[in-house]
């Protein structure tokens, strides 16, 4: 009968997960950035000593690197997609300077296989896979007081603005 060892597990080419972040990567400066993974089973299916065998790698831990120089964060959840902004998450970052910051993850995967759709057999160990890094762009804001009414005077500071609702 087939095994499937540590080695030919982390061999697979397991797909990594996908960096998400609720605001495309931007941030603020002193507030949480949110970003959370994708988590998906994936099943490989090959044949071994002319048997079936299907490969089963379940994620089960996402490491994020945030860019900074901060530690890396290990945690059993991917996170996911928040409604507020600046909500601190198990998966959200705070930046202390602006800047650009390629934000990696790796997720780690536990595997068992089924020969000719037998039971499943738990593999030993775990596949370590990196994501493809995304940028994270963090801002500073600054707010002043305003007198002007955009609809009076549509010339005024800050009036026709995208950022800013006239």
């Amino acid at each position: 009968m087939p095994v499937v060892t540590l080695s030919d597990f982390r061999a697979l080419d397991i797909a990594p997960s996908d960096i998400e972040s609720d605001s495309g990567g931007f941030g603020l400066i002193r507030g949480n950035t949110n970003f959370f993974a994708t988590e998906e089973d994936q099943t490989l299916n090959t044949t071994m000593l002319g048997q079936q065998v299907a490969i089963q790698a379940v994620p089960v831990q996402w490491t994020w690197d945030y860019g900074d120089g901060s530690e890396q964060l290990s945690n059993p959840y991917p996170g996911g997609p928040q409604l507020e902004f600046n909500q601190e998450t198990t998966t959200s970052h705070v930046y202390k300077d602006t800047g650009q910051y390629p934000v990696g993850l790796t997720t780690s995967y536990r595997g068992q296989f089924s020969v000719n759709e037998g039971p499943w057999i738990a593999i030993p160990g775990t596949a370590e896979v990196p994501s493809e890094p995304v940028t994270a762009d963090i801002w500073r804001s600054k707010s002043k007081n305003v007198a002007e009414d955009c609809h009076e005077n549509p010339e005024g500071w800050a009036c026709g603005n995208p950022f800013v609702e006239g």
